[in-house]
């Protein structure tokens, strides 16, 4: 992080703190919000037979429900009600996994975040996800019991895995419009049954999870610089465009409570390393676009690990100017297995020749979409 980010951050920070404390204390003195539900909102998250990372958000919030006949209006009040949900600090929750209770509490912003190495692993299934009870048994506001599940993507089939960026490279969001207009009104005034995925982009990532043989389960995992507010959304808008399931990785949005690092490389960079770092043994393929700075993060992690990088794979927003500096990064570094590509059906011709995935495959998936 730059400086001069780290002396603002620093400065804001107490006075957000501040802020926050006032407007609970003031909701909580003139009983504001008192018959809305604390909800959990359960983050699907990954591990192995030995150890988890389970993640996952303390609020209260209505629970909020789409159609695709959804109002311009209705889906504005939606969306700004995801940025305005109350976040419930010092929660207290208990995770159950294999008969073994975690305690954990909330933080201010209501996250808890628990990775942890277990007693009692995981026994081989032929299933990937495994479910865990997480309950809540006490808050600040008052004392209740809340009881939810969460899912755990444990892989047991996979030849390698996929890392894929959201926006701009399967969401059509328009980061890099002027001002973020756009973005924003896609943001607010769409749903996820109208908000465009990319063309092949379904029959691309169904056809490399499958693999090279059409039968292999190679994990996928989203990682995003979008914010945890947007969960719920993307959750559906993957599973109604037919996307592969997999655990979806964002950042918190507004100013970290936390002090950040000196060494802190970036929300992305980051989590995709924690993944790397969870499943030594796996190579990867990632997947982004040329909208910011996916590409400068993929190659730094080819970089930082070498022979774990199968092939990098940055979709084209079709902008000139970037489309250069994109170019240019990849030409310099000619040791990397690198592709800019103007769509998916390109990027599945060099999977295919590299034997990443069946060409056949992608083709039985595009196919059904076009029925679809």
């Amino acid at each position: 992080m730059r400086p001069w980010k780290r002396i603002v951050l620093n400065t804001l920070r107490p006075i957000d703190r501040f802020y926050d404390q006032f407007k609970f204390h003031f909701k909580r003195f003139f009983r504001i919000g008192n018959t809305t539900p604390i909800t959990i909102i359960n983050y699907r998250s990954y591990g192995t037979s030995d150890k988890v990372v389970v993640k996952g958000r303390v609020i209260k919030q209505v629970l909020i429900k789409t159609t695709r006949e959804d109002s311009k209006w209705k889906n504005f009040r939606n969306n700004l009600r995801r940025f305005l949900s109350t976040k419930v600090a010092n929660a207290e929750l208990e995770i159950k996994i294999n008969e073994e209770i975690f305690a954990i509490k909330t933080d201010k912003e209501g996250y808890f975040d628990l990775s942890t190495s277990l007693k009692n692993h995981f026994s081989p299934l032929e299933k990937d996800w495994r479910n865990i009870e997480v309950k809540l048994v006490n808050t600040p506001l008052k004392k209740l019991e809340v009881q939810s599940e969460s899912e755990i993507l444990v892989p047991q089939k996979g030849n390698y895995g996929i890392i894929s960026d959201i926006d701009d490279t399967i969401l059509q969001t328009d980061v890099t419009s002027l001002l973020k207009i756009r973005m924003l009104y896609l943001t607010f005034l769409k749903n996820a049954f109208n908000r465009n995925v990319f063309k092949e982009a379904k029959a691309f990532y169904n056809a490399l999870q499958k693999g090279a043989n059409g039968e292999a389960r190679n994990p996928i995992f989203y990682v995003s610089n979008g914010p945890w507010n947007l969960y719920d959304f993307l959750v559906v808008f993957l599973r109604i465009n037919g996307l592969p399931k997999g655990p979806i990785l964002l950042r918190d949005f507004g100013i970290p409570r936390q002090r950040v690092p000196r060494n802190y490389q970036g929300h992305k960079k980051e989590s995709i390393k924690k993944i790397m770092n969870t499943y030594p043994q796996l190579p990867f393929v990632l997947i982004g676009d040329s909208g910011e700075k996916d590409t400068d993060v993929y190659l730094a992690l080819a970089k930082e690990f070498p022979g774990r990088i199968k092939s990098i794979y940055i979709r084209d927003v079709e902008s000139p100017r970037r489309a250069k500096r994109i170019a240019q990064l990849i030409k310099n570094a000619s040791s990397i297995d690198a592709y800019f590509v103007k769509d998916y059906f390109q990027a599945a011709k060099y999977a295919s020749k590299k034997g990443y995935l069946h060409f056949d495959t992608f083709k039985s998936f595009r196919k059904k979409n076009r029925k679809s």
